[in-house]
């Protein structure tokens, strides 16, 4: 396939060694000299249907780029020895809750042992009560436009390996951008956010009437709206794009290259800047209060 050769050509062109995965020694995963990702899609909740295509872009990508991508929905792979033959896990489009606490203490067991992290859109809507986890992913789902749209998306590091292929905006012709319930600059290195006046932001699911908020609702506008980003707080390198909702997306060149550009940083195989940003003066961030839920009118 075409695409997919592009790909390989260029990860080989920058291919250099990077920070190592870990040796398995504290839960993290084991050096067999294969790289291995797992792509954990379980949901809870509401179910993406771009899972399946998800699931076959990243097995694509990694047979085009020497790695091997195993699927699961089933938390209980999530042991100490299984989780120790990958190099990193794949959130794709998770939903709430996904593991009981035994599988959420052999995951943290194994990110903090060296363990990588790739977190793809809804992966921030799940684990809302787990504290380490939304520790890692770093910011979580608060509401998104009730209508997918067009958006235009500012690159801030041009030179990571998930970005530097990319137009500086990249629009997207459709899909459902998320706000979160905290703004993750100042815990991890942004790489992305969106330009809020590219789209409507209102009617959003937090105005739901059948939703746990309504009648109280929230804006979506957060004014400093990170939308990808990654950072190396925990033993295991993190990676997240709120990208990730619209099924043609995962035909998409450039979104396929930004998700191979954080899956091959995580698993050490290509260098990348994850320190995190000096912070902007900024107040600090709370989701504003949106007045008159009850009037706003849902397709």
């Amino acid at each position: 396939m075409q695409l997919t050769r592009r790909l390989l050509l260029w990860t080989s062109a920058l291919a250099l060694a990077a920070c190592g995965a870990g040796g398995g020694s504290s839960g993290g995963p084991i050096d067999d000299g294969v790289d291995r990702v797992l792509a954990f899609s379980k949901t809870a909740g509401f179910r993406h249907s771009s899972i399946e295509v998800g699931i076959q872009a990243l097995q694509s990508l990694g047979g085009a780029n020497d790695f091997e991508v195993e699927a699961t929905e089933d938390a209980a792979e999530f042991t100490p020895q299984n989780l120790a033959r990958f190099d990193a896990v794949i959130w794709l489009n998770t939903t709430l809750d996904v593991l009981d606490e035994a599988q959420q203490q052999v995951f943290e067991n194994y990110v903090r042992g060296g363990g990588g992290y790739v977190g793809i859109h809804s992966a921030a809507d799940t684990e809302h009560g787990w504290p380490f986890y939304s520790e890692l992913v770093a910011a979580q789902f608060l509401a998104h436009p009730v209508v997918n749209q067009p958006g235009s998306l500012r690159l801030e590091d041009q030179q990571h390996p998930s970005t530097q292929h990319l137009d500086n905006p990249w629009s997207l012709s459709l899909e459902e951008f998320y706000s979160f319930s905290s703004n993750p600059r100042g815990q991890v290195r942004v790489l992305m956010n969106i330009d809020e006046s590219s789209y409507n932001q209102t009617p959003n699911t937090s105005c739901d009437p059948s939703g746990p908020t309504f009648p109280q609702g929230y804006s979506g506008r957060m004014g400093d709206h990170p939308m990808a980003w990654c950072h190396s707080k925990f033993a295991g390198r993190a990676w997240y794009t709120a990208l990730g909702h619209e099924v043609a997306l995962y035909a998409d060149a450039d979104f396929l290259a930004h998700v191979l550009g954080g899956i091959l940083t995580v698993i050490g195989r290509l260098p990348a800047d994850c320190s995190v940003d000096d912070p902007p003066d900024l107040p600090a961030y709370q989701p504003p209060v949106l007045e008159g839920c009850e009037n706003q009118l849902f397709p």
